[in-house]
């Protein structure tokens, strides 16, 4: 058993080292397929990171009338409170609010000037367990027997939430089709490419079924040349996705901090783990579908 190991593993490479041209074809496939499918993903963990961060600012604000009473007010917030799908909620005093537009306003001394006394309501911000329950929510505050003698104005820009969770999911849904796609395209090109290598040794394939051998002896040595293909490709792949994490992408996050873009450690070692095991499986499966032609099962 030992043996015929030795001698599958042997025939792969010597394979691998004589037809060196169509070897290199089909690791330039499987490494520019791996490359670009470990870069739709970095890019798709980075949107989607941009993306979740945006909908986590999603909040509902809740502005309150300057005649509602302390008690009114109470029985309001612990009603809020109980709602289910809400996280936090956050009361805004109105010296409170004031304070907050002269620091968001420091910039515009003109506009603090023109204030007189404090026209700012007193608010709630709520923060919610899942953004897309803004509209959910907005419609039981709308109902609750207080609306009307607590509060002034419930603000939670639905129109801006319906686009973003629209737009939000068009993009998971492309990078997911564009991951999909570029899997099968290099399932083609490295099939194609094996097949290729397979058609110029075709003679030899019919040697060795002439003199008995096995449809599984003939098949392993291709089989580990796919895999082997494969794994060299993907290797190639996954170094130069390291020199962009390290480099490329450093350099962008340090020029605009304010978006989180960081790739941590976990994700990328767990996506080399899948591009290298994507590599050894498209070789492997190249193989198997390019031999399909010249071996019966």
């Amino acid at each position: 058993m030992r043996i015929r190991v030795y001698y599958f593993l042997a025939e792969a490479y010597d394979s691998f080292r004589r037809n060196w041209v169509m070897s290199f074809a089909a690791v330039m496939v499987v490494f520019i397929s791996v490359l670009l499918v470990g870069s739709i993903t970095f890019l798709g963990h980075i949107v989607g990171k941009i993306t979740s961060d945006l909908e986590n600012k999603v909040e509902i604000k809740i502005f309150l009338k300057d005649s509602a009473t302390k008690e009114q007010v109470q029985s309001f917030e612990a009603k809020i409170k109980e709602l289910k799908e809400v996280k936090t909620v956050v009361y805004i005093t109105k010296d409170q609010a004031l304070v907050d537009f002269k620091e968001r306003h420091k910039n515009q001394p003109e506009l603090i000037e023109q204030i007189s006394g404090n026209p700012l309501p007193a608010s709630y911000e709520l923060s919610l367990k899942n953004p897309r329950d803004a509209n959910k929510v907005a419609g039981k505050l709308e109902n609750l027997p207080e609306r009307k003698t607590v509060v002034e104005k419930i603000n939670y820009a639905r129109e801006t939430i319906q686009k973003l969770f629209k737009v939000t999911g068009w993009i998971r849904v492309i990078f997911l089709v564009l991951i999909t796609f570029l899997c099968f395209a290099s399932l083609a090109l490295i099939s194609n490419t094996i097949r290729l290598a397979i058609y110029s040794r075709r003679k030899e394939v019919a040697v060795m079924r002439l003199v008995g051998a096995s449809n599984w002896f003939i098949r392993w040595p291709f089989l580990l040349e796919g895999i082997l293909q494969g794994l060299i490709g993907a290797i190639l792949a996954v170094l130069l996705l390291l020199a962009i994490k390290a480099f490329v992408l450093a350099q962008f996050q340090s020029s605009v901090p304010w978006l989180p873009i960081d790739i941590n450690s976990s994700f990328y070692n767990l996506l080399v783990f899948w591009l290298m095991l994507a590599g050894i499986a498209i070789g492997a499966a190249g193989s198997t579908i390019a031999l399909r032609r010249y071996l019966t099962t």
